[in-house]
């Protein structure tokens, strides 16, 4: 049996893991000194006030002990692990699994590098489980992903740049155009990096007709701005009579992006 293992930056509920046969393994951060744990979605409680009140914000990938204990709980198991992996030029996370993966051995763990997050992520591990339940092989499953990935799209916006800048994950951009003109930048993440595209001042539009009418498994994210999130599903769903999930955003992207982040994420036929 092939395992998907994947981190908490997937975004998803404790009922699809089970149900997707994922084993999640969480990121932590850190609020005014204080470490937690990133859950499954819905089940961090109140973070997002907590990290609009906090003076000082950090978070880290898993440590390299959470990846042995599971890479060999599972392989001792008898199963084979495919491990899908946050953006290596977000975070740190594809390494520790990577060395993990070599030290445990065996030719029964195969890492990949999604070269996304968040939704990309959450749809290139549905498709792993479709893969996996259609017959491919532990090889065969991550060379499809590895194909796959380029093909999966994200388009967000936030209200404030400065959560990114201050991350590190974002290179210079001028503050004073979202402050004064009232704009909001239009950003991707494009091979593994955020990058900006673009400033707009219709958010819902630009979001809403980025997405191509053969898109599939499409996924609209947020943070705090539900009514927002849900507005766009629903325009997203009128134009492309499609089903368009909803998924929010946990704490650990939630201090990188600000919690003012809304955006979608698709996968190109």
């Amino acid at each position: 049996m092939i395992v998907i293992v994947t981190d908490s930056t997937a975004c998803l509920n404790r009922q699809e893991a089970q149900k997707l046969g994922v084993t999640h393994v969480p990121m932590t951060y850190t609020l005014d000194g204080s470490t937690h744990r990133e859950h499954f979605v819905e089940e961090n409680a109140d973070y997002i006030e907590r990290i609009q009140s906090a003076k000082t914000l950090a978070t880290s990938q898993p440590p390299i002990a959470a990846y042995i204990k599971t890479f060999t709980e599972l392989t001792q198991a008898g199963h084979q692990v495919l491990c899908l992996s946050i953006s290596s030029r977000l975070s740190g996370t594809y390494a520790n699994e990577a060395v993990c993966a070599r030290e445990i051995g065996g030719g029964n763990i195969r890492v990949v590098d999604t070269l996304t997050t968040a939704g990309g992520l959450y749809i290139l591990v549905r498709a792993a489980r479709e893969l996996i339940d259609a017959g491919y092989s532990l090889e065969e499953t991550a060379s499809k992903i590895e194909e796959m990935r380029s093909s999966v799209k994200t388009l967000f916006t936030v209200e404030d740049m400065e959560p990114l800048r201050r991350s590190g994950r974002l290179g210079p951009v001028r503050q004073s155009v979202c402050t004064v003109l009232n704009v909001r930048p239009l950003l991707t993440c494009r091979e593994g990096a955020v990058v900006s595209c673009g400033m707009v001042r219709e958010q819902m539009r630009a979001l809403d007709q980025a997405v191509p009418e053969n898109a599939g498994c499409i996924v609209v994210q947020y943070i705090r701005n539900i009514n927002g999130a849900r507005q766009l599903q629903h325009r997203l769903e009128s134009r492309l009579n499609k089903t368009v999930l909803l998924r929010p955003i946990g704490p650990v992207l939630a201090i990188h992006l600000g919690v003012d982040m809304i955006g979608v994420a698709w996968r190109e036929s």
